[in-house]
């Protein structure tokens, strides 16, 4: 079940005040995808993760704080272009205009999930071709991401960024991209999560698959702490 309350908040910009809902508790059932996108009832709560200032256009996760780049880019062509842009669902452009701040601002690794977010949100509108641009550039963010030594994912271990980073590539029809991002030496980590996903990664793209699966039937395939 999903609880939710309503508060009010000052957009860090332009001072105005508003009202949201915003997630109190929720709960998962199921696996999450294989980009790691929660099973319902948290799956559903997605419009939440970004508030949208009505007044100045400011997007971001929460209002009442800015980076010192966000009032610039907020005037900048690209954001306003990106605001209301009529191509994409509303709020893929909040999460899409949230990346342009994160961007600018150096934080890499949020502005990857950002990208992340609005092409579920796509996803969800059923925007097939702009979901899939959405994951390209997400690709790209998370390469930029590990060059400036920002982990996307969080985890330590020196292959975490690689599952997602094949499924971004993979979902946007890039196969022979997310083919060459598969590590040669995952043998070598049989019985990892990770060794579950990128064997069950290398399946889909033999098949040429870029439909949507989950990291349960990753594991299904490929049980941990078994050969694959």
């Amino acid at each position: 079940m999903t609880t939710m309350f309503e508060y009010k908040t000052t957009c860090a910009v332009c001072s105005t005040g508003k009202r949201f809902r915003a997630i109190s508790s929720t709960n998962s059932m199921g696996s999450p995808d294989l980009d790691t996108r929660p099973p319902p009832m948290q799956r559903s709560t997605i419009w939440a993760w970004v508030q949208r200032c009505d007044s100045c256009g400011y997007c971001a996760s929460n209002l009442d704080h800015a980076p010192d780049e966000a009032r610039d880019v907020i005037h900048g062509p690209a954001y306003r272009q990106q605001l209301n842009n009529p191509d994409y669902p509303e709020l893929a452009n909040s999460f899409l205009c949230k990346y342009l701040i994160e961007f600018e601002s150096g934080l890499y690794a949020h502005a990857t999930w950002s990208l992340v977010h609005a092409s579920w949100a796509c996803d969800d509108a059923g925007s097939s071709e702009q979901a899939s641009e959405c994951r390209r550039k997400a690709a790209k963010m998370l390469r930029l991401a590990e060059k400036k030594d920002q982990k996307v994912t969080g985890h330590d271990h020196k292959w975490a960024e690689i599952p997602l980073l094949v499924d971004l590539l993979r979902r946007a029809d890039e196969i022979q991209e997310a083919r060459k991002a598969i590590p040669g030496e995952i043998e070598e980590i049989k019985g990892d999560i990770i060794y579950s996903i990128l064997k069950f990664q290398h399946d889909l793209l033999e098949k040429k698959d870029t439909t949507c699966h989950t990291i349960g039937d990753a594991v299904s395939m490929y049980p941990l702490g078994k050969a694959g």
